[in-house]
């Protein structure tokens, strides 16, 4: 009897090791961790304070790429690329990051900038407000957790967040007057459409406007982009999967996996308790 009591305990033991030692090595993020994401954009666009509006269908393009690991903090250089139909800039910027594997959050003192809050949202994403620094914007946005809904029949946390007083003017540099004469300086808010367990961003929108900032006064002069931006549907399905799959993986490893063994550990003592009562009873 001892050995199937030792034998189940085993498995209780291997249940426990897979929660809480195995699921989250391999819960991290990846060595070669990388991101693709499109975004349509609806623009108002001028040159100066004085030049007509001109309206045009842009195209944002995020790019996420690790380029080293700095003592268990992946490096990652993340971009945003804004684009005319032609090929030509609207918006650029790109930087380095250091991301905790484990969090998914920005580690201060490395990287380009210091940087805090979240790169990526965490894991099991909590109905709170979170501060997160990505290359969207220049600077950490505020996302306050909103509502729930459905996502073609997945389960999302809804979160609404705000950028405020961004100066972008090194991605706005292509522009007459900027930076010689003018600053740049943003303000946005939008959405975040999140599956809780993994953390993947399944929909994004947000609307914003830039203005010229004079330097000499530092005061406003005027706006000069509007947008209104979302991601296109081939980048929704994509999310929309990757979120699926991953939520799966997380589920078998932190629930399913262990509960079965578990399960199998009480089930074996208990049928082999049962089968040895039996044969005593056969005995007598």
């Amino acid at each position: 009897m001892l050995k199937h009591i030792l034998f189940s305990l085993a498995l209780i033991a291997a249940a426990f090791l897979l929660r809480f030692w195995v699921a989250p090595l391999l819960e991290r993020l990846p060595l070669d961790y990388n991101s693709d994401t499109i975004y349509s954009n609806d623009n108002q666009l001028r040159t100066s304070p004085d030049a007509e509006w001109k309206t045009a269908e842009l195209t944002s393009h995020r790019v996420d790429q690790t380029v080293a690991v700095n003592a268990g903090a992946l490096m990652i250089q993340a971009g945003l690329h804004v684009y005319f139909e032609d090929g030509s800039p609207s918006f650029e910027t790109s930087s380095l990051y250091a991301v905790d594997r484990r969090t998914r959050m920005n580690l201060p003192g490395l990287g380009e900038v210091s940087r805090t809050g979240q790169f990526l949202f965490p894991l099991h994403v909590q109905k709170t407000t979170y501060t997160y620094w990505d290359p969207i914007y220049i600077g950490p946005r505020t996302a306050l957790f909103d509502h729930e809904e459905k996502v073609d029949g997945l389960l999302v946390y809804v979160f609404q967040f705000t950028a405020q007083n961004m100066d972008e003017t090194a991605g706005f540099s292509y522009l007459p007057d900027i930076p010689e004469r003018y600053l740049a300086l943003t303000n946005g808010e939008g959405t975040l459409w999140i599956e809780p367990v993994s953390g993947i961003v399944v929909d994004y929108e947000d609307q914003g406007k830039s203005s010229f900032i004079d330097k000499s006064t530092m005061s406003p002069v005027a706006e000069f982009s509007r947008w209104d931006e979302r991601y296109t549907p081939g980048t929704r399905l994509a999310q929309l999967e990757l979120a699926r799959s991953t939520r799966l993986g997380i589920l078998v490893m932190e629930i399913w996996l262990p509960a079965g063994l578990v399960l199998a550990g009480l089930v074996w003592i208990i049928v082999k308790s049962w089968s040895l009562r039996n044969m005593q009873k056969e005995v007598e």
